[in-house]
């Protein structure tokens, strides 16, 4: 269940905070193999963001599993331009971290999560329960 925060200085439009849902968790999705339903985003405004950008994004993610650096980089990095895109902001205004957690650290609905790469099988045992 990853949770990222979009914190701004000025209140983005709906448009705009759907378009950059849409793109966290398409990218999200493509690059884990994680299902949709396990992408949850949070918008905040008004907030002094470090080093004077103009936005920030901090994702808290799973860790291990099928998820080594290389691909938390790449997550991290397809994320920042992905927001920015869809925020029409230069990628110099805009921070990214990502922040890996233990699957055994959150639960959904009940349920501790499982490890990267084996969702699909705790999502099916989910649907009976």
């Amino acid at each position: 269940m990853p949770v990222y925060t979009v914190a701004s200085r000025a209140p983005l439009n709906y448009e705009t905070r759907q378009q950059a849902a849409k793109s966290i968790t398409e990218i999200h999705c493509a690059v884990t193999g994680a299902p949709p339903e396990f992408v949850n985003i949070v918008f905040m405004e008004g907030h002094r963001i470090k080093e004077g950008k103009e936005l920030g994004v901090i994702g808290t993610v799973r860790k291990g599993g099928n998820r080594n650096k290389e691909l938390t980089d790449s997550l991290r990095q397809q994320i920042h331009d992905g927001v920015a895109a869809a925020t029409g902001l230069a990628r110099q205004q805009m921070a990214t971290k990502l922040i890996g957690f233990p699957a055994s650290w959150a639960m959904e609905g009940g349920e501790i999560l499982p490890e990267p790469g084996e969702e699909g099988a705790w999502l099916k045992r989910s649907e009976v329960a």
